[in-house]
């Protein structure tokens, strides 16, 4: 039988699409919790610094 867009198992497609956006969202979590050590000082710095106007 002759391959067609229209011979697809939507069901797989949905099923990588969901691997594909677990993986984004693990990557969006990983870097938020590697940023903390940054963040956090940063924060504290600016609180000590009376919340100056940052723009």
């Amino acid at each position: 039988m002759k391959q067609s867009i229209w011979n697809i198992d939507i069901g797989l497609v949905f099923k990588h699409w969901l691997q594909d956006l677990y993986a984004f969202m693990l990557t969006i979590v990983t870097f938020m919790a590697l940023s903390l050590p940054v963040v956090i000082p940063g924060l504290i710095l600016w609180y000590m610094a009376g919340f100056p106007r940052l723009f």
